[in-house]
């Protein structure tokens, strides 16, 4: 199978193809050192699109998978979130009653590259697959770049597309500015949600020293 490749352009952008074919795209980035080696797939990435190419693409079958995040939308505007899973929920910090009934806006932020989230408006409404970086915020507002690999999904009966599957590969970013969603509505004006990253493991405690030996006798007087 050739593998999809990515553009060098910084300004982001997409492409995509029809069916279950391998695409290629141009990814975006906030910050010029996430361009620096993008004109394959990195090996999670072609791994992610290898297992991709054997899902049977119906929603029956995406509302199972638990191993990676998944959220399901509508097929047509404004691409209503229908089913999200538990670890889509543990990553992106988002509860399903939080999520479901919103869209992936939800997700935006001020570095979210708006000509690639046109290229994934335009695949999505004529039902392409389409393979993207974007530059997402999780619900504190923490900065995560996502490969997000977007698949129609078809009814069991029927041909019409009803449903898009949209997986997400997430690494985390630290060059990107937190966006403040304190007193936004997703807190109720508040106090910003919990951090959805776990927490840092406590560092190791120092090691037990054996006590020192006695010392030695003192020598006889005499």
């Amino acid at each position: 199978m050739s593998q999809p490749s990515y553009g060098g352009s910084h300004g982001g952008g997409a492409s995509s193809s029809s069916g279950a074919g391998p695409s290629s795209m141009s990814a975006n980035s906030a910050s010029s050192s996430d361009d620096k080696n993008l004109h394959q797939l990195d090996a999670v990435e072609a791994a992610t699109l290898i297992r991709l190419n054997g899902f049977q693409r119906t929603l029956k079958d995406a509302v199972k998978i638990q191993d990676i995040p998944v959220i399901v939308t509508l097929a047509s505007p404004p691409f209503v979130i229908y089913h999200i899973n538990e670890l889509w929920c543990r990553l992106c910090g988002y509860t399903e009653s939080e999520a479901l009934g919103q869209t992936c806006r939800i997700l935006q932020g001020p570095e979210t590259c708006r000509a690639t989230l046109a290229s994934l408006h335009a695949a999505a409404t004529s039902g392409r697959d389409i393979e993207v970086r974007l530059l997402n915020y999780t619900g504190d507002g923490t900065p995560f770049q996502n490969t997000l690999f977007v698949r129609p999904l078809q009814p069991e009966c029927g041909s019409r597309c009803t449903h898009l599957a949209a997986f997400l590969l997430v690494r985390y970013v630290a060059d990107v500015p937190r966006l403040n969603r304190a007193g936004s509505e997703r807190d109720g004006g508040d106090s910003p949600p919990p951090n959805p990253l776990p927490a840092p493991l406590p560092p190791p405690p120092p090691p037990t020293l054996p006590p020192p030996p006695p010392p030695p006798p003192a020598p006889p007087v005499g």
